[in-house]
């Protein structure tokens, strides 16, 4: 847990299984408030520890929020120890006792005469080198409705979690399930570490952008839930998102990301629940109308 741990500003604290962290840039949204991918990506280090285990899934459910500067305890708990799987729980809580997020996972240990298999085909993409970098989440949205909105492609550019993290967009040469809304980000860390599980889960949260896109709406996403489902990982200095959005009904979305290696190993596959806001154009760079 060591290097995830610094990465997320994860102490430990007084008593088994419990963890605090403050949220500050890195582990906030473009509007400062605790970006859902830090909630899954604490969830998973703190089941990791507590179990000494590797994660093998995580849904996170968003219950309230914290801004920056808020501290948030965490309580990670193994609810069903076993010889090789741990069935866990993490709650993170702000200092009023009310719940900030709520997960469940289990943690487990791999066989490593077990069967193992991929059963997905990755799509095929510009390398990261070749890719243009990410205009941030409302400039494809606004493409697809057909808006010129030249000023986002600096919309808060270097704010939140995109401080921590480089992301460029693929351009797709061919995609194994082609549709609407169809989107490859390669994301990597700005110091150039491997990816682990949790960081793969912090950068997965960008379903709700697929969706707009989808749509032709100009919208963005607050996540109900992050979930991840996690195979084997390789060193990987970059991954490649591959987002593709299921539905809308009545702004809700709902869809997934496959978490691919460089090499094309898919490694884990994240999927999303979010209620979708507007933008105002009125009031940009950001003006949801959140009814």
């Amino acid at each position: 847990m060591h290097t995830d741990a610094e990465f997320l500003g994860l102490l430990r604290g007084d008593g088994p299984g419990r963890f605090h962290f403050t949220v500050d840039e890195r582990l906030g949204r473009l509007d400062g408030l605790l970006y859902g991918g830090a909630a899954i990506a604490i969830s998973i280090a703190a089941a990791e520890e507590v179990s000494d285990r590797h994660a093998l899934w995580m849904t996170t459910q968003f219950v309230s929020t914290v801004g920056q500067g808020a501290d948030v305890s965490v309580l990670a708990e193994v609810l069903a120890p076993g010889r090789r799987t741990n069935q866990v729980r993490v709650t993170g809580t702000n200092d009023d006792g009310e719940v900030v997020f709520a997960s469940l996972g289990a943690t487990g240990h791999h066989r490593p005469d077990g069967l193992t298999g991929e059963f997905e085909r990755a799509p095929v993409v510009s390398p990261p080198e070749d890719s243009d970098s990410w205009k941030g989440p409302f400039a494809n949205a606004a493409k697809a409705a057909g808006i010129e909105l030249p000023e986002l492609s600096a919309v808060r550019a270097n704010t939140g979690f995109q401080t921590v993290i480089e992301m460029r967009q693929a351009e797709i040469l061919d995609h194994p399930d082609p549709g609407p809304g169809r989107m490859c980000l390669w994301v990597r860390r700005r110091d150039a570490a491997p990816i682990t599980p949790a960081l793969a889960a912090y950068m997965a949260d960008m379903v709700p952008i697929s969706i707009a896109q989808a749509g032709g709406a100009l919208v963005g996403g607050t996540s109900l839930d992050n979930t991840i489902r996690i195979g084997s990982f390789v060193d990987s200095e970059w991954i490649l998102l591959d987002l593709r959005p299921h539905l809308a009904a009545g702004d809700y979305g709902h869809g997934l990301a496959h978490v691919w290696s460089r090499a094309g190993h898919l490694m884990a596959t994240a999927s999303q629940t979010a209620s979708l806001f507007h933008i105002d154009l009125t009031r940009p760079p950001w003006g949801p109308e959140r009814s």
